[in-house]
């Protein structure tokens, strides 16, 4: 499956895609402008916050994710999803691994500083596309 991991950003910064039916972590996989992607899970509860993140630098021809550097944590590398098998509902749902539970886009941002894309770089990164 050929696939541009920016394809699935939007026209804004990015977009946000979240695993359906998760009830124990909220995993999410963020797809920006230039092709980056990352990966953050949260747990849920009173104390809900971010577990781990790892940033991939796109997708290859087969549509495996190119994770920059793999968890050290063998929990962590199973969260991971690797190779993009569907796209379905026009990109509005994406299948990894060709698991049953799909990553559903629930949010298109127009920025996101605390990763690095504020004002200025969005504005380069849209005129450049």
């Amino acid at each position: 499956m050929t696939a541009n991991a920016a394809d699935f950003a939007g026209n804004a910064c990015g977009r946000r895609y979240e695993k359906e039916m998760e009830t124990h972590f909220r995993d999410c996989l963020l797809f920006y402008l230039d092709g980056r992607i990352r990966f953050e899970r949260y747990c849920y509860g009173e104390a809900a916050c971010l577990v781990f993140s790892v940033w991939a630098h796109g997708l290859d021809a087969d549509g495996s994710i190119l994770w920059d550097r793999e968890p050290e944590f063998e929990s962590q590398k199973t969260a991971l999803p690797r190779r993009l098998t569907d796209i379905q509902e026009e990109g509005r749902a994406l299948q990894f691994d060709g698991a049953f539970k799909r990553y559903v886009h629930t949010e298109e941002f127009a920025l996101d500083k605390p990763n690095g894309y504020g004002k200025w770089k969005v504005f380069w990164l849209k005129h450049r596309k």
